[in-house]
């Protein structure tokens, strides 16, 4: 950090005696003082000193103003200031010779922030200073904090904003226009696609490219939890309802008041649970686990599968009214082996985004390494891309990416689907294992096996496991 910046007072009085006993008498007690006889020469200050000012900090912290100038009545100027957005709130203290209450009264009228007669005893002169240079590094420590939320706002709407879905692939710039199209409206969307093709960055992109963007974007895993916790995840429960529901819990449609739930795997959803989904789409109300109030709610519902549900409800595993309810407006996002043409393309966004999150300059591919990844089938889609990326600018050793630094895994030879028949299998004998040791508690098989718990579930369905 560099030394600390001076406080800067501007000294405004046409009596040059006066203005060079105030400067002296300041620039003694450690501030940058600026002195000017007129009000054009005031003028002329703060304007050269907004000019040279940090952003979101004013001209000068103080202004000492003289009422009687020989140009121009002081108050004009006080005015000005006080009318200005950028200087409205530098503090000004009026110096005259009147004493009179009315006289007092009319300069905090005009704006003035304190008042003081001249000849004034200086310690009283210093004193007001402080003062009024504390309530503005007040005022100006809230200004940066407001500023940063400002920031920090827009930095989320960038960030889930279009450009942040890469692609310029015929159906990727089919589903822009689409979210384009319906982002102002309420109506329900299926988002569906193999994982890792992105339906959360979809549906992120329809919330806040939406009305109802500043109010709150609630995700709900629906394959994380069993079918009660499901349930108390989604719509809330009472204390007492269940066995360790020692108080009550507001659920993820009581938390999306006024804004977006993302059902994300919706195929995972038994049916008792389908049922009380659908009648919060039909009508917006539901009630706590174990409550009897019944809540309404404002929410856009956006949900999201991997799962073929026209398949499912062949199977009587999915609703069929639950299905043409979520369905209203339909987004199917490509895998990755079927929009290749946007792999380079992803592959340099995420190659900037980690280079600058690890602090490294990593710049491109070679030639090889391109080879590479346009070859490869990318089963996991944009997110295993993305995991790719990551690990090649970590192991990066220069500017360039090379074989080197891919993953193991993309330098080796496809397995045959006998392999891969047998690799599920083997994942299937390790979970089961996993489980017995850990007595079936999931939370600990989940983190033997390290994979997240959401991860497991879907693994045991995927396997059919009926412990699931």
């Amino acid at each position: 950090m560099g030394p600390k910046r001076l406080k800067r007072i501007l000294v405004i009085d046409d009596e040059r005696d006066t203005a060079e006993m105030i400067t002296t008498l300041l620039e003694l007690e450690g501030y940058q003082v600026f002195s000017a006889h007129s009000g054009a020469e005031a003028r002329r200050i703060l304007e050269i000193e907004r000019q040279k000012a940090p952003e979101f900090e004013t001209p000068v912290d103080l202004i000492l103003l003289d009422v009687m100038l020989g140009d121009m009545d002081g108050r004009d100027i006080c005015r000005e200031i006080k009318g200005d957005e950028e200087m409205k709130f530098i503090p000004v203290i009026i110096l005259t010779i009147r004493s009179g209450l009315q006289d007092k009264i009319n300069s905090l009228n005009i704006g003035a922030d304190d008042y003081l007669t001249k000849p004034f005893i200086n310690e009283e002169l210093l004193a007001k200073i402080r003062v009024m240079l504390r309530i503005k590094d007040l005022h100006d420590e809230l200004k940066k904090e407001k500023n940063k939320n400002i920031l920090l706002t827009q930095a989320l709407e960038k960030r889930f904003s279009f450009g942040n879905i890469v692609g310029k692939n015929t159906r990727m710039q089919e589903i822009y226009d689409l979210i384009s199209e319906i982002s102002n409206t309420d109506s329900t969307v299926l988002i569906q696609g193999e994982s890792g093709t992105g339906k959360e960055l979809v549906a992120r992109a329809i919330h806040f490219n939406s009305h109802r963007k500043s109010k709150p974007f609630i995700i709900a895993n629906c394959s994380a939890y069993s079918q009660n916790l499901l349930e108390s995840e989604l719509f809330g429960h009472e204390k007492g309802a269940f066995t360790g529901a020692i108080r009550r819990k507001i659920g993820r449609f009581e938390m999306a008041h006024g804004g977006t739930v993302f059902l994300d795997e919706i195929g995972e959803v038994s049916p008792p649970t389908q049922i009380l989904l659908l009648r919060v789409l039909q009508d917006h109300r539901f009630e706590r686990v174990g409550g009897e109030e019944t809540l309404e709610v404002d929410v856009r519902i956006i949900a999201a599968t991997n799962k073929n549900l026209m398949e499912e409800m062949k199977k009587g595993t999915f609703r069929e009214d639950l299905y043409y309810r979520l369905n209203v407006i339909p987004i199917i996002i490509p895998p990755l082996r079927e929009r290749r043409d946007d792999i380079l393309s992803l592959a340099s966004s995420f190659l900037k985004k980690f280079s600058l999150e690890k602090g490294k300059e990593v710049v491109d591919l070679s030639s090889e390494v391109v080879e590479i990844i346009m070859a490869h089938g990318w089963p996991g889609n944009v997110r295993e891309l993305e995991n790719v990326m990551e690990h090649a600018v970590i192991l990066a050793k220069n500017e360039r990416i090379v074989p080197r630094d891919l993953p193991p895994y993309l330098l080796q030879k496809p397995p045959s689907s006998e392999e891969v028949a047998s690799l599920k299998d083997y994942e299937k004998s390790l979970i089961l294992k996993t489980l017995k040791e850990t007595n079936w508690n999931k939370h600990q098989a989940a983190k033997k096996l390290k994979i997240t718990r959401s991860t497991l579930y879907g693994k045991l369905r995927r396997h059919g496991i009926i412990d699931a």
